[in-house]
Parts: C-alpha cells; sequence; structure tokens
C-alpha cells in the first residue's frame, strides 16, 4: 500500500519527470502546462544514479518513455511510497521492455493510442487493464497557421526514412500517383537512417526516372513554415501511434494521405485513409479537398488543452485515492507477515520486495533472511530497511545453503496472524494476493485452515511468462502416493499461506543428518499431521526459471527426491504407496521380497526417466549417467533387500540389472 509524502494543507503535489537527452520534445509543452497546478521539475537522465535523488523530491514520478530508466524507477525502494506513472509511445511496445519493467510498482502507464494498448496487453505482461489509460497527444494549435487552401501538386512526406515508415511503398506510392499526373511534387522533410533504403531510393529514382520530381529538403526546424506551400502530407507506415506530423499538417488546413496503418481507422477518419495504391491515387486526384474539415477534425479530437485536462484529471485522481489508501486503524486488519530468503539474488530483490510493499493489505510484516550473500544482496535490503519500519533483516553473515533453516527462523520471528514464504529471485504477480489468501481463510466455514496454496505462474529471467503451473486438492493419503508415483515430484506446493500458528507449533522439518529435506518433504510430514489446506483457483506467485534455481541443479535434484522417497518408504505402509498389490496374500518373508523389489523397479523406471526428462536434456548420455547413478545405487540396494527375502523376482531382477549393465554404480 502506497504511503506518500507528507503534503501540507493547501500545499501542491511536487511532479520530477525523468527523460533522457533529446527525447522530451513531447514533453515540454505538458510540464509547462502542469506547473499552474503542480511543482514540476524534468530531470535530464544520463545516469541511473540520479533516478533515486530525483524521486526523493517528488510526490509523483512521471516517465516519459518505457525504457531503461522507469526499469530502474519502478525497482527502487521509493517505488511504494511515491505515484509512478509511464507513458508508452509506440516502438517500445516491441521491445522486451514491457517485461522488464515492475509493473506492479507501475499506477498509471499512458498511452497515446488504444491500438498499442491493446498489443501491448495481448503480449501477456504483468500489467493490468485497469493499470493503463489512453491519453492521445494533443497539439497547440496557436503554434500553426492555417488556412483555406485548394488542391495542388506539392506532397509532403515528414520523418525519418527508415523501415519504420514504409519507404519502398512511399517510393512506388509517389510513382503512381507521378504516373497520373507528371505536375506531382515529392517533398521530403526528413533524413535516411538506414544506408540500404538509401542506396535504394539512389538506384531507384534513377530507375523510376524521378530525379526531377522527389526533393529531399532535410529535418526541418520549423515545421508550421515548412509546410505553408504544401497541399497534402503522405503518410506510408505499417504502424503509428498517432502521427503528430501529420496532425500538424491538418491543423493547418493541409489534406492528409494516411495509409491504412495498424490502428488507423482508430486515429484518423476513414476519409483520410487509403488501403491500395489505386485508392490512394483516387484520394489525390479527387475534387474532394476541404481543409476546414481537416483542421476541426484535430480541434475537436486532438487539442492540447483536452490532452493536459486528462492528464491533470488523472493525476489529481491518483493523489486522492493514494491518500484513501491510509486505514485508520491497523488494529482491527490481520497482520501477514511474508517472509524472504535470499542468497545472492541481488538483481532480484528490488522487484520481489516491491511486489509485497505494493500490495493492498495494510498491515505487513516483511522479515528478510539473507543466508550471507557475497554479492551486494545487502546493500539492497539495507536501503528497503531504511526506508520501512517494517521490514527487517535477519542474518549471521554465514552461509548454511539451507532454505530450511531460513524457514525456521522466519516462523520463530513471525509476529503475523498468517505467514507467507517467498524465494526473493521470485514475486507476488499483483496487489490482491494477500488479501486473496486471508478470503481463503476466513471464508471457510468448519475446522480452521492451516493452509491455502494457489497456482503458480513460471516466467523467465526477465519476468516473461513461461507457463503456468495448476493444482487441485488432494486427500493426504493421495498426496503420499502421487508424490511417490511421481518420483518424489510434489504435488501441493509449499510457497503458499501458513496459519503462523501451525509452524509455532510444529517445526519446519530438518533431517540433522541429511539437511536437504525441502518443500515437498514437509508437504509429506504435514499429512501425517492432518493439516487442513485449501486451493484458490488462480496464479498466486510467479515462479522464476533461470540457471541458479536449484531445480536445475540436477545432482542436489536427485538427491532431495531419493530423500523423499526413502522417507516415505520408512514412514509409510506399502499399501499406500503400491495400490495395486494385493498384500493381504503375502506372509511377512514374501511380503518382502515384494515389496523391495517393487521399490527398487521403481528406482529402475526413475532412472529411465531421468535419461530423457526435461531435466538432464541438455546432457550427453555419460554426464545423464553419472547423475543417475545414485538412483541406480539405490535400485541395488532394494533388488538385494528382495533376493534376501526370496528368489520369486531373481530373474526379473536380473533383467533389470543387465539393462544398466556399465553404467556406474559407486555409492561414493
Amino acid at each position: 500500500m502506497k504511503q506518500l509524502p507528507y503534503i501540507p494543507a493547501g500545499g501542491k503535489a511536487r511532479i520530477v519527470f525523468f527523460v533522457k537527452p533529446g527525447l522530451d520534445n513531447f514533453l515540454n509543452p505538458i510540464i509547462m502546462a502542469l506547473s499552474e497546478h503542480f511543482v514540476t521539475k524534468k530531470l535530464i537522465v544520463s545516469t541511473h544514479e540520479q533516478i533515486g535523488p530525483g524521486m526523493e523530491e517528488a510526490d509523483i514520478c512521471w516517465f516519459e518513455w518505457c525504457d531503461d530508466l522507469v526499469m530502474a524507477g519502478s525497482k527502487h525502494p521509493l517505488a511504494q511510497q511515491r505515484i509512478l506513472i509511464c507513458r508508452l509511445h509506440s516502438f517500445e511496445a516491441f521491445s522486451r521492455n514491457i517485461y522488464r519493467v515492475n509493473w506492479n510498482a507501475i499506477d498509471r502507464l499512458i498511452f497515446v493510442g488504444s491500438h498499442i494498448r491493446d498489443y501491448v496487453l495481448g503480449r501477456r505482461t504483468r500489467l493490468r487493464q485497469e493499470q493503463t489509460v489512453v491519453i492521445a497527444g494533443g497539439l497547440e494549435l496557436e503554434k500553426y497557421n492555417f488556412s483555406e487552401r485548394e488542391k495542388g501538386f506539392n506532397i509532403a512526406y515528414v520523418g525519418y526514412i527508415n523501415f519504420k515508415k514504409g519507404p519502398m511503398l512511399l517510393l512506388h506510392a509517389f510513382k503512381a500517383i507521378h504516373d497520373e499526373d507528371s505536375r506531382y511534387q515529392l517533398h521530403i522533410a526528413g533524413v535516411h537512417q538506414e544506408i540500404r533504403f538509401q542506396l535504394y531510393f539512389n538506384q531507384m529514382i534513377e530507375v523510376l526516372e524521378l530525379q526531377d520530381s522527389i526533393h529531399f529538403d532535410g529535418w526541418q526546424g520549423d515545421l508550421d513554415h515548412y509546410l505553408e506551400d504544401k497541399q497534402y502530407v503522405l503518410v506510408t507506415s505499417p504502424l503509428e501511434s498517432q502521427h503528430i506530423s501529420v496532425m500538424e499538417a491538418m491543423a493547418k488546413g493541409i489534406k492528409p494521405l494516411i495509409h491504412n496503418f495498424y490502428g488507423a481507422e482508430e486515429v484518423f477518419d476513414k476519409d483520410f485513409i487509403w488501403n491500395s495504391i489505386g485508392d490512394l491515387v483516387q484520394l489525390v486526384t479527387e475534387d474532394r479537398y476541404d481543409s476546414a474539415r481537416y483542421r476541426s477534425f484535430i480541434e475537436e479530437r486532438y487539442a492540447f488543452r483536452q490532452q493536459t485536462g486528462q492528464i491533470q484529471e488523472l493525476l489529481e485522481e491518483l493523489l486522492a485515492e493514494s491518500r484513501a489508501l491510509v486505514p485508520e486503524s491497523l488494529a482491527a486488519v490481520p497482520k501477514i507477515t511474508v517472509g524472504i530468503i535470499n542468497y545472492n539474488y541481488s538483481q532480484y530483490l528490488d522487484e520481489c520486495l516491491q511486489s509485497v510493499i505494493g500490495q493492498t493489505h495494510p498491515n505487513i510484516e516483511i522479515l528478510i533472511v539473507d543466508d550471507g550473500s557475497t554479492d551486494n544482496s545487502l546493500t539492497v535490503i539495507e536501503r528497503y530497511v531504511e526506508c520501512y519500519d517494517n521490514i527487517k533483516l535477519i542474518s549471521d553473515g554465514g552461509h548454511t545453503g539451507l532454505p530450511d533453516r531460513a524457514f525456521q527462523q522466519i516462523y520463530a520471528a513471525a509476529e503475523g496472524e498468517f505467514t507467507l514464504l517467498l524465494s526473493s529471485d521470485d514475486y507476488l504477480p499483483h496487489d490482491r494476493v494477500l488479501d486473496c489468501y486471508l478470503q481463503a481463510f476466513q471464508e471457510t466455514n468448519g475446522p480452521d485452515i492451516d493452509y491455502v496454496y494457489g497456482d503458480i505462474q513460471l516466467v523467465g529471467t526477465s519476468g516473461e511468462p513461461a507457463g503456468q503451473w495448476n493444482y487441485r486438492e488432494y486427500s493426504d493419503n493421495n498426496i503420499v502416493r502421487l508424490v511417490f508415483e511421481r518420483w518424489g515430484s510434489g504435488v501441493v506446493p509449499m510457497i503458499g499461506m501458513f496459519r503462523t500458528s501451525f509452524y509455532q507449533k510444529n517445526d519446519w522439518y530438518i533431517d540433522p543428518l541429511k539437511k536437504i529435506a525441502g518443500d515437498t518433504l514437509n508437504c509429506i510430514i504435514n499429512c501425517k499431521r492432518g493439516w487442513v489446506r485449501k486451493h484458490v483457483k488462480a496464479p498466486l506467485l510467479c515462479y522464476r526459471r533461470h540457471s541458479s534455481s536449484i531445480s536445475t541443479h540436477i545432482d542436489k535434484r536427485i538427491q532431495s527426491l531419493i530423500y523423499i522417497l526413502d522417507y516415505i518408504i520408512h514412514h509409510f505402509d506399502e499399501k499406500l504407496y503400491f495400490p495395486a498389490f494385493n498384500w493381504d496374500q503375502y506372509g511377512e518373508q514374501a511380503r518382502q521380497a515384494v515389496k523391495n523389489y517393487a521399490i527398487g523397479n521403481h528406482y529402475a523406471k526413475m532412472a529411465l526417466n531421468y535419461m530423457s526428462n526435461s531435466f538432464t536434456r541438455k546432457y550427453n548420455a555419460e554426464q545423464k549417467k553419472a547423475y543417475i547413478q545414485p538412483i541406480l545405487v539405490k535400485m541395488d540396494e532394494y533388488f538385494e533387500l528382495s533376493l534376501q527375502a526370496g528368489d520369486d523376482y531373481s530373474e526379473e531382477i536380473a533383467s533389470r540389472s543387465d539393462s544398466f549393465r556399465g553404467w556406474p554404480r559407486s555409492s561414493s
């Protein structure tokens, strides 16, 4: 929940605008207009070190482009104590930037066109539609000299010549117009940005014999003056957010010739749009020419006063919402402890912490256990501890390599009625996650719920979507059976929310002899304890897949899975995990022979699975065998126990063992 700096009664909120050098052309008029109602400052950012001090001066932080500045600002500790605005123009929508911003910290993303917004929302980012608004760019109409015009022969093209502007279409479209009437002239106010198109233009202008009809006038500082003798403005782009230079020409009374780019009909009247080159020729040569209409279209839809009015209204609305979020009292609101474990994940810490701090639930305690990080994790954490009274660091400086030990520390220190565990490379997908968990606890009739879990959204290193794990509810016995059948892989995640008292009565289990227990083992143990749990059918965690994830360390994974399987074997009846056998028909010795053969065979199937599954796919055959050897050691161990109890399965055991001939077996 955001807590803005104190604004005195009658005082003006402070806005700092963050923009890179040379990219503030669209921004300057907005700053001037908003200066009447807010204290404004433009910060030209050349290094990210400027962002933190700039945010300290602000109540509202405006990032003019969806670029690396907003990426850094959205992950700064102050992001949850400031209103953050970002404006996305168009090209950013097609970059990886939209996956790298911490959208949980952004209060509004402003689009200049609804077609660009629809595209971005369809790209499966973490951005929610309610965080977005469309405010089109506006023109200061008094800067453009309007005059009634008549048809003529001067066509203007305004902008860079690059692949985004449809340069080949521009050339061939004008050729068709020129073929219709050779008096037409094309005046290009722009420069080449790509040598390939410059070479193409030089060649084709000569081949098409247009040397005397196409004029390169260079970049124009005074477009109003440049367009004074032009009658048409031509657009050949495949996509634009608005195309301000066309609007500037229309404000002067110049007829627009707009190719039907993606979203064009949402921005312009269909009478100004052409689909084919034949349509364009007709649009140029027809008698219809109405300067007043072109100007009035801009006045009615894209006047600057409308744009700034919408922006001011948005900012006032966000300020009012933030002030209203502060509760009168936290006493009646259950406290939730969020425990975050970290080891050398400094690059992910900001995003994880921001996702927790930004939750709508107002009463949160955040405990961070750092397991002796050697990167700059402690520096990052200490910045948050300084900014937020509800964040505490637990660290003794040493490295244990045991997430389970950190879980124990969190439950021992937790003051909240409920506790959620997070790894610092993961994060919460939206700002209502804690409230979703709490609602599940509160709406259940019958015995108190001990644990609530949801589904998991998988993301890549930069937060891009990578799939989803959907779970369901199981009985205790089915959990044990399924985990065994899946060779130790869990079916209920242990990264949901517990009633804190459950783990203050029952320790998070760690075997002192084999300290690789993990989530699934504790899930199995809780089944013995008779825990009461509930599943929420919604993604409540973003789990990041990357090269440092423990699940990618195949040796540690296999050791952990073997330990879980052996725990089940030694603590549960074989009727539970081998239900297909008619166990009552066997005497004790025969039962041991069957049981141990079945277990050995289960390990044999596990070894074959790990020769081709996704965890080992990147390794060659010899590497796979080396990683799988602990599984074969367990297979041999149980086959030997079966043979000691009887020889009924000697042939099957020999056959199975032969299939792994030459594979390493050392248990060292």
